[in-house]
């Protein structure tokens, strides 16, 4: 049998920011393979559907999806949507996060942003300005400011909670990025509270008011995530993902794995690189 290709990974040239209009693919597109950078994918025309971390969502037009880094993107079909796009690498994304620039980017709500009609221009002006200081100056400066103003006004037009800035952003922030770097250790919550100077009940209380997740639904929801992800990796053993995703044995991944997906690896595995997801 021939050997299968672990997951491609995606990765931007030599650059941290990148815009276009035109069809913008940094590797083959209709495969499963991995983000190394933050995308938005603004489609301006309706085509079938793409796969975000292997579910499947409609490709429509004036809709924005938002996808970070590390998430699992494919669009399978041979031609490319029409589509705006904005890409940038993880320093860029940490200089201008904040809780509701975060909230867009967890990969738990993936369905895609739908654009107001009497917003389009405005949202237009902003991509335009930001095509226009991308192919002059190239103000990092500027380019941040533009990519931040486009980010906050999608946010009203979700379902995420309202945006609340104070003092405890800063904190949110912080504990974002250190479940990003050690949710597959699965720390203790007391191990990111002390991280952040809280205690763990107040720390719950405050990403449930902000964020609507306990430290622990985010960290099993980011551990279920890169499960999927590492078992397109036809390379690796199950054993061996478990022991890295931080499992003591395969047979604890594999009930903690069909708990919540009502499937074992090996027949996630299987319909997954059969294309049936």
């Amino acid at each position: 049998m021939k050997e299968k290709e672990m997951l491609p990974v995606h990765v931007l040239p030599n650059t941290p920011f990148m815009v276009s209009e035109k069809k913008v693919a940094f590797g083959q597109h209709f495969l499963h393979h991995r983000i190394h950078f933050y995308a938005i994918i603004w489609f301006t025309e309706d085509q079938d559907i793409h796969y975000i971390d292997f579910e499947p969502y409609p490709i429509k037009k004036n809709t924005v999806f938002l996808i970070a880094k590390n998430q699992v993107h494919a669009i399978p079909s041979q031609s490319l949507p029409n589509a705006r796009v904005v890409v940038f690498s993880e320093e860029f994304f940490h200089a201008i996060t904040e809780t509701a620039i975060n909230q867009l980017f967890l990969p738990f709500e993936n369905k895609g942003i739908a654009i107001p009609k009497d917003k389009l221009t405005e949202l237009k002006q902003l991509f335009f300005l930001l095509q226009s200081e991308f192919q002059g100056e190239c103000d990092m400066k500027l380019l941040k400011m533009y990519t931040k103003a486009f980010l906050l006004i999608l946010h009203r037009f979700t379902n995420a909670l309202p945006l609340s800035f104070s003092h405890k952003d800063e904190r949110i922030i912080r504990l974002l990025q250190l479940i990003e770097s050690n949710f597959k250790t699965q720390q203790p919550v007391t191990f990111y509270a002390a991280q952040v100077g809280l205690s763990p009940k107040r720390m719950n209380e405050i990403l449930k008011e902000s964020l609507g997740f306990t430290l622990n639904q985010l960290c099993n929801q980011l551990l279920l995530l890169e499960s999927k992800r590492s078992l397109q990796d036809v390379g690796q053993s199950i054993k061996q993902i478990a022991y890295q995703l931080g499992f003591s044995d395969q047979s604890y991944f594999s009930r903690y794995f069909r708990k919540n997906t009502n499937m074992s690896p090996e027949q996630f595995r299987e319909s997954t690189t059969r294309g049936a997801l």
